[in-house]
């Protein structure tokens, strides 16, 4: 068996959490989801209200070693023929102050590097209607916000050679049905 990994990604309320019920839901032990850091990051404590450089980084860095950790965990401990990953590593690099280049070089490694982590790449845009975008504890984001980051994630991982982009709707239905294609031609591949 041939285990594949793919990083689920988009801007902030684009319905990745939703996603994640759906392939549970729909493909069960067949895959194994693994956790966004950033949320187990900023709803463990960690503030998030603090705007500094030195803050933005430090809770950059920590994303990007949890989310490397939680994926080496799932390879090590998953019989599951795929992995689905909340957010990939690459996705810290669009927060970092000084840029992508700057970050992956503090991080020691390189976006060629990190792309190679995944098999493919599934981007879910944010729907653009206002009252999905509602401030949390952990999501902070207003409509332009949301889509200033969809842009710089969409522009980040455009070199992936097996990349699909979903559009924002708000009609979740049409994402689910082209995420649940995506996910069984996948699976069919592994075996």
């Amino acid at each position: 068996m041939k285990r594949k990994k793919i990083a689920l990604t988009g801007g902030p309320n684009s319905g990745k959490t939703t996603a994640l019920s759906i392939l549970r839901e729909t493909f069960g032990p067949q895959v194994e989801l693994v956790q966004e850091a950033a949320t187990l990051v900023f709803s463990g404590g960690f503030p998030r209200r603090d705007n500094s450089i030195p803050h933005i980084e430090a809770a950059q860095q920590i994303i990007f070693f949890t989310t490397q950790q939680l994926e080496e965990l799932a390879e090590k401990s998953s019989s599951a023929p795929l992995i689905v990953c909340d957010r990939g590593t690459v996705d810290a690099a669009v927060y970092w102050p000084s840029g992508p280049e700057d970050f992956f070089r503090r991080m020691n490694t390189s976006l060629e590097k990190e792309l190679a982590r995944y098999d493919a790449v599934l981007h879910l845009s944010p729907p653009d209607n206002p009252a999905f975008y509602q401030s949390t504890q952990v999501r902070t984001e207003n409509l332009d916000q949301a889509f200033e980051i969809d842009r710089k994630i969409l522009h980040i991982w455009e070199k992936h050679p097996h990349r699909v982009v979903v559009g924002g709707t708000e009609h979740f239905l049409e994402k689910a049905e082209t995420i649940k294609n995506l996910v069984e031609k996948l699976l069919k591949d592994t075996l």
